[in-house]
């Protein structure tokens, strides 16, 4: 009995003592609980692999009531967001190049002619197959649309076409990746991923290490300007990104076959002030935390939403319009769309222009967020 007492009166005094620990260090058990729970929140409201309303441009070289009806069918799937209507092959090829649009419908000429005498026309239905996750449940959709648009088209003297199951018929084009692989979006997408989880992550505890090794002091009393001592950090892992990044790229192509149509030169500038930007966010958050433990948590608050919001796992186009808008705020959202328009269209500069500048912008700020913090540091 006695034993036993002891025992309890030793595990309470280790239950306080620990409880005492917790309410020194609150900051970093309110990251340890609060964070993953407000995560799960938002990726239960946002993950979704059915998208709908996807932007959509028509090419109609046939302009009539039958295409009207068409159009209105294409519509009513709820999958197709009709968003213009043109006669230029070469605008819809731009604005698919660049990820504006995610289908082209092509209505040919002598479209409704060709209906009335029974010729059977055609109608090519062209989806961004970068992602393929999007456009399957859209191409099945598709096919309910000749059925619609016949029940409308087939009145008085024109209703022997609602006899006709074939009288014209949707053909579908998966385009930049006819077969329709995952690899084609998954490789792309794990660039983007592998560079923002290593490179914020490595950073996010450069700070901290010197903490907890007792070198702060002496780097302290040096005389270096704040900045000079973030572009030093930034400096040899930019070296250590880019060797990340062309073990993906030569994985991409000598393991998994995934072709790459674009310029690899493009390619390798835009990776550069992507990975500028996932090293100065993490300096930015080892000059806040006071420990590893404390970075990492940090960093992995903004490494999970950086991924998920992407686009990588599942389509931005499903999110709701609140969840596309805060996809906005995170880089990795616009590299994914620089590395797959690269990688699988043969993305030219203009094309991937915005994305550049956007993530050029998150790079600016976080540097200055660093040597503002870095500066408290200091004082």
């Amino acid at each position: 009995m006695q034993f036993k007492r002891y025992r309890t009166l030793r595990l309470w005094s280790m239950f306080k003592k620990e409880l005492t620990v917790i309410m020194r260090d609150q900051r970093t058990y309110v990251f340890v609980l609060v964070s993953p729970f407000i995560q799960a929140v938002l990726f239960g409201l946002i993950i979704n692999n059915d998208a709908r309303n996807l932007p959509t441009m028509v090419i109609a070289r046939d302009q009539s009531t039958f295409t009207e009806q068409i159009i209105t069918a294409f519509k009513n799937t709820s999958y197709f967001d009709i968003q213009a209507i043109s006669a230029d092959d070469r605008t819809a090829e731009e604005a698919m190049q660049r990820g504006k649009i995610k289908f082209v419908i092509n209505i040919p000429p002598n479209f409704t002619r060709d209906l009335i005498r029974g010729d059977k026309p055609r109608i090519l239905l062209e989806g961004d197959a970068s992602d393929p996750i999007i456009i399957s449940n859209a191409f099945h959709a598709a096919s309910v649309v000749q059925s619609r648009a016949l029940n409308n088209l087939s009145q008085g003297p024109l209703d022997y076409l609602q006899a006709q199951s074939d009288a014209f018929t949707i053909d579908t084009h998966a385009k930049y990746n006819p077969a329709v692989q995952a690899k084609y979006h998954t490789l792309p997408g794990l660039l983007a991923t592998i560079l923002t989880v290593s490179l914020a992550l490595l950073m996010a505890i450069s700070v901290t290490t010197e903490y907890e090794n007792g070198t702060m002091e002496m780097l302290l009393i040096t005389p270096i300007y704040p900045l000079e001592v973030i572009i030093g950090k930034l400096l040899p892992n930019i070296f250590l990104g880019y060797i990340l990044f062309f073990l993906i790229l030569g994985s991409a192509a000598l393991l998994f076959n995934v072709p790459f149509n674009g310029s690899l030169f493009l390619l390798t500038a835009a990776a550069f002030p992507f990975i500028i930007a996932n090293l100065s966010f993490g300096i930015a958050v080892s000059c806040i935390a006071k420990t590893q433990f404390q970075a990492s948590q940090i960093a992995g608050t903004y490494i999970l939403p950086a991924i998920l919001f992407s686009g990588f796992l599942f389509p931005r186009d499903s999110m709701p319009e609140w969840a596309q808008w805060l996809s906005n705020l995170f880089p990795s959202t616009y590299f994914l769309q620089i590395s797959s328009g690269v990688m699988i269209k043969g993305a030219g500069l203009f094309d991937i222009l915005p994305n550049v500048l956007a993530i050029i912008l998150f790079a600016f700020i976080m540097i200055f967020l660093s040597y503002k913090f870095y500066r408290k540091t200091l004082d």
